[in-house]
């Protein structure tokens, strides 16, 4: 007995053509039903020949019928004023084009690799290439891609950068290959994961943000980084990028336990890195300060931030503020490009408000306090110092810093319009330039895309406080004018 008869289809839909796969020629395929793609049909031979047929695997997401496209028009020169020369966003419907990856790669290592120097352009290449082939791969460079967008376009006030960088993290979420037995914790895989949680911070998705960063750090130990014979069978270069790698969590996690009131995992490596002749001197001496500064948090100050801080004494205030105000610092800081310095200038000042508010909360401040550290007035002063560097550097080198700096200048600011409601009442003359002061931070601040709605929200109420406390001062006008 003769099986079922099988019709032969003369005309195969786009998607099946494209992919090289049978078509049941019905409208809508099998194919495309079970996929979820759209089913179109193209009169066109040229358009159908098999010579312009391309890979299967590339094509599943053209054709996506739920694909959000996020992409724009406008070209990346208008969107990043930071930028090296103009590049189309790209169209999250469809395979990132390795002609755009490139591209990024400029941008990354001026505004990125510094602040993150793990990945160089080698690197990044390298991984473009074989992004169709490992899956590992194609999440990093989605990750890369995600990072890049967000720190260079921090001042874009589009939601499409904010959905761009969206898509991007879930694609290198969902393309990273399970960690399995047999399967060798990478560098790449954990700089993966960073990025990742840099993104999901920038886009105020916290707890996503503190999993892939505990993520970064697990897979950091499976790299044995504290095992000195191991590191020792290692090349310079090698060595000196995984000691930063570890800093690298190190830092992200001092900042996210201040930020977020988490305790820490990681203690200090045993030594800075070892000088990478390939990283630049300039690189190697930001890192460096950088490293130092973060050193500051140790785990008393941690512990009393998130803990108990009846326990802080005025000893140790006055300790950290001589660690914090180290003249040798700042004249190797006045030695950096204003992208490093504007990191590290806005942090020791982030730090100095953080000490005021633990002594605070344990009634060591005074407005007739024979030391500045210990005035009530204090983070006025702050606030004055931290807007004449600002006023002398490009605000680009601020916004390049992300979601990290943000947050910095938003627990200062929010720390001086607490002062200005709440303390004492002082001449004319020095009410408008607290104010005035006041206004600057706000400006700098409003001009962040990721600026959270809670944070502005919780900020334009102080500013509509001042304005009400201080209608004779003409300039408390401008704290709400435009909020």
């Amino acid at each position: 007995m003769s099986g079922p008869r099988r019709y032969q289809v003369f005309k195969a839909c786009d998607p099946c053509r494209r992919r090289k796969v049978r078509c049941n020629g019905q409208q809508r395929c099998q194919q495309c039903t079970h996929l979820d793609l759209r089913c179109t049909y193209t009169d066109n031979k040229a358009a159908r020949s098999r010579k312009n047929a391309l890979r299967r695997g590339t094509h599943i997401s053209e054709y996506k019928a739920s694909t959000v496209d996020i992409g724009g028009v406008d070209s990346l020169s208008n969107l990043l004023p930071l930028g090296v020369g103009p590049a189309s966003p790209p169209d999250m419907s469809l395979p990132l084009s390795n002609d755009y990856l490139h591209r990024l790669i400029p941008k990354y290592m001026r505004y990125v690799y510094p602040f993150n120097p793990i990945m160089t352009s080698n690197d990044i290449s390298e991984s473009i290439s074989r992004m169709e082939s490992d899956r590992d791969h194609a999440a990093f460079v989605y990750a890369f891609t995600g990072v890049t967008i967000d720190l260079t376009q921090s001042n874009v006030a589009t939601s499409h950068v904010s959905e761009q960088i969206q898509e991007l993290t879930r694609r290198a979420v969902e393309q990273r290959t399970p960690l399995l037995p047999g399967i060798r914790p990478s560098v790449l895989r954990i700089v993966t994961s960073i990025y990742i949680h840099m993104c999901y911070m920038s886009l105020g998705q916290y707890d996503l943000g503190f999993f892939y960063l505990r993520e970064a750090i697990t897979t950091l130990h499976l790299l044995h980084t504290d095992d000195n014979s191991l590191m020792a069978t290692l090349d310079l270069s090698e060595r000196s990028r995984r000691q930063r790698l570890y800093w690298l969590c190190f830092i992200h996690e001092r900042f996210v336990s201040i930020v977020h009131f988490s305790p820490t995992t990681l203690s200090p490596y045993t030594e800075f890195p070892e000088d990478d002749p390939a990283l630049g001197p300039g690189i190697n001496h930001g890192w460096t300060q950088l490293i130092k500064t973060f050193l500051l948090l140790e785990p008393t100050f941690i512990n009393l931030w998130i803990g108990d801080r009846n326990q802080v004494t005025t000893a140790w205030v006055e300790q950290k503020h001589r660690e914090l105000d180290d003249e040798l610092w700042e004249l190797e800081v006045s030695l950096l490009t204003e992208m490093q310095q504007a990191d590290l200038v806005v942090t020791r000042q982030w730090m100095r408000t953080l000490l005021w508010q633990m002594a605070m909360s344990n009634c060591l401040l005074s407005s007739h306090a024979s030391s500045p550290i210990f005035s009530l007035e204090m983070p006025l002063r702050l606030s004055n110092q931290l807007r004449q560097f600002m006023t002398k550097i490009e605000q680009n080198t601020i916004h390049i810093h992300g979601s990290s700096i943000l947050s910095k200048l938003l627990e200062i600011v929010n720390t001086i319009a607490d002062v200005v409601i709440h303390g004492p009442a002082v001449g004319l003359e020095e009410t408008t330039r607290r104010i005035d002061d006041i206004v600057f931070m706000k400006n700098v601040i409003f001009t962040f895309r990721n600026l959270q709605a809670m944070s502005r929200r919780i900020l334009v109420e102080k500013m509509v406080l001042i304005k009400e406390r201080f209608e004779h001062v003409a300039v408390a006008a401008e704290l709400v004018w435009d909020v």
